[in-house]
C-alpha cells in the first residue's frame, strides 16, 4: 500500500512525476493518513460503488480501493490522470476520467462503471473556488446518489449547516436541505495540506433524500423565492420579494404572504424551509 496521505510520499510522488501544483485547480494534497482514513470510513462501507472528485494523486483513492469499493475518479488535470492510471495500473476497480466534473453526466457515468446499478457514493476534497456549482451538480443528480462526504472550506461548511435566524443562514442553506440532511463530521487544519491552503476546512456527510424535504409545486419559483430573500439580508421579506420575482409588486407580495401565513415583517434569514415553500406554493396557486 503506497500510504500517498503523508507528506514524504506526496512529496515523493510529485518529485517523481515532475509535477508543479496549479493554484488555478486549487491544487492543496491532503498529507495526513489519519484524516484520510476518518472521511473514507465517513464516506462508505466495503464494496460501495464510489464517485471520487479530484482524487489528485490518490491519497483518499487507495483507502477506497483498499475496502474493495468500484471507484470512478474523476479528474480535471491530465498530469495527475496519468500518476493515478500508473500508481494503481493493477487494480480493476478503479476507472479514471480525465475532466471537469461540473462538464460530466453523472447518470450516463453511473450506467457505465457501476454495475449493480442502485445509488452510488460520492466523496471529494473540493477546490474552494468551485464548491457551490459541485454542489448543484450534486444535488441535480439527488435521485442517483445515496450519500456524498466531502471535504470543504470550514466557512461554507458553517454556512450549509447554519439554523435560521443565524448570520450564516443564507440560501445556500436552503439548497442543501431541500436535497439532503447535511451534517459535520469534523474539521481539518491547514496544516495538514501540502501545500498549505489559506483556510481551514471540513468535512461534511449529505445524506441524499429520496424525495425534496418539503412539497413545492413549482421548484423554479421556489428558488427564485429563496434567492430574492437573501439577495439583500436586511430587507423585510416583503420588500425582498417586492419586484425581485416575476413582476409581483407590494400589493401581490403583501397578499401573497398572508395567504401563506407568513409576517411581512420577518427578514429571509428568519424563514425554514417549510416557509418558503409556504410562500412559492401560495404564489403558484394564487398566480395560476
Amino acid at each position: 500500500m503506497y500510504k500517498i496521505a503523508t507528506p514524504s510520499k506526496t512529496r515523493e510522488i510529485l518529485k517523481k512525476y515532475n509535477i508543479r501544483l496549479n493554484k488555478r485547480w486549487g491544487q492543496n494534497f491532503l498529507v495526513d493518513p489519519r484524516i484520510a482514513e476518518g472521511i473514507v470510513e465517513a464516506a462508505c462501507d466495503a464494496g460501495d460503488e464510489v464517485l471520487e472528485i479530484g482524487p489528485g494523486i490518490g491519497s483518499l483513492t487507495e483507502l477506497l480501493l483498499a475496502r474493495s469499493c468500484r471507484v470512478v475518479a474523476v479528474e480535471i488535470d491530465p498530469r495527475l490522470t496519468a500518476v493515478l492510471k500508473e500508481l494503481f495500473e493493477n487494480s480493476d476497480q478503479l476507472t479514471v476520467v480525465e475532466g471537469d466534473i461540473l462538464k460530466q453526466d453523472l447518470a450516463a457515468l453511473a450506467e457505465k462503471h457501476f454495475p449493480r446499478g442502485g445509488r452510488f457514493k460520492v466523496v471529494g476534497n473540493l477546490p474552494y473556488y468551485v464548491t457551490s456549482p459541485i454542489l448543484v451538480k450534486l444535488f441535480s443528480n439527488y435521485r442517483d446518489i445515496s450519500a456524498a462526504t466531502l471535504m470543504m472550506q470550514k466557512e461554507v461548511a458553517e454556512r450549509i449547516t447554519a439554523l435560521p435566524g443565524t448570520k450564516e443562514y443564507g440560501s445556500l442553506t436552503v439548497l442543501c436541505r431541500y436535497y439532503a440532511d447535511p451534517r459535520i463530521i469534523f474539521n481539518v487544519s491547514r496544516r495538514n495540506f501540502f501545500p498549505p491552503p489559506e483556510v481551514d476546512s471540513t468535512v461534511v456527510r449529505f445524506e441524499m433524500l429520496s424525495k425534496p424535504a418539503v412539497r413545492v409545486l413549482d421548484e423554479d419559483l421556489f428558488f427564485k423565492v429563496v434567492r430574492a430573500a437573501f439577495n439583500q439580508r436586511r430587507k423585510t421579506i416583503l420588500n425582498a420579494l417586492e419586484k425581485s420575482v416575476g413582476n409581483w409588486d407590494k400589493k401581490c407580495a403583501t397578499h401573497i404572504l398572508k395567504l401563506a401565513g407568513i409576517d411581512p415583517m420577518l427578514r429571509g434569514e428568519d424563514l425554514d424551509l417549510s416557509e418558503f415553500a409556504a410562500i412559492s406554493n401560495c404564489a403558484a396557486e394564487y398566480l395560476g
